[in-house]
């Protein structure tokens, strides 16, 4: 209900005008815009050029990072996981010791790990909020491959190609802007393994500013 607000001067009306109907109708439309907000405020043009180009610097920063990345050889654990045994199958029979060995019995003690290039793409949004009047995003796509073999020597000659594909990953970050820098604010990551269900997992700050080919330190705001 809206409270009166006292009278008002005596209007000019044109004989059969309906001035009601134009006040209400103003009012309504003024009511509606402060209701239904579409758009964010504008920020200063200062602002805006800076949150553009020191995000579009993270970007790029990451997808610099993730290019860098070489494989890494490392003894296999029972937490280490590997594509199934069909994955390295020659002439309909699996290579004994690499992937699985013959009908699953591994006798595999290490693995290499190695991951695609990755595909980087940037979004900023604007907010209603004049603390963090933007938000930032980079979504990660990127293929995680894996090979096994008994020793070190022979996992270190393998070449990693699609056969030995573990999983298809997308990874997204997001972050805040506060007028004069970012910040990362949370992560989490999507496993798409052949043969399994699709896995989602939160990522911490801790695991993302991993330094190692796992993990995406160039991603982080500087």
């Amino acid at each position: 209900m809206l409270t009166p607000i006292g009278p008002r001067p005596a209007l000019a009306v044109a004989r059969g005008a309906r001035p009601w109907g134009g006040l209400a109708a103003l009012l309504a439309c003024t009511l509606l815009a402060a209701c239904n907000k579409t758009a964010a405020p504008q920020q200063p043009a200062a602002v805006t050029q800076k949150a553009n180009e020191t995000f579009a610097a993270i970007a790029a920063a990451c997808t610099e990072f993730l290019a860098a990345r070489q494989p890494e050889v490392a003894p296999v654990t029972s937490a280490t996981p590997v594509p199934p045994a069909s994955a390295n199958m020659e002439d309909g029979a699996a290579k004994d010791g690499i992937n699985g060995g013959i009908n699953g019995a591994s006798t595999a003690t290490w693995a290499k790990t190695g991951f695609s290039a990755a595909q980087v793409v940037a979004e900023i949004t604007p907010t209603e909020s004049a603390v963090t009047p933007f938000v930032g995003k980079l979504v990660v796509k990127d293929n995680e491959a894996r090979a096994t073999a008994p020793t070190q020597a022979e996992v270190q000659a393998i070449i990693l190609a699609p056969a030995h594909l573990l999983a298809n990953r997308t990874h997204t970050f997001i972050y805040s802007f506060d007028g004069q820098q970012w910040r990362w604010q949370n992560g989490q990551r999507l496993n798409k393994t052949p043969g399994q269900n699709d896995a989602m997992a939160a990522l911490t700050q801790a695991e993302v500013s991993a330094s190692g080919p796992k993990g995406f330190a160039g991603c982080l705001p500087r």
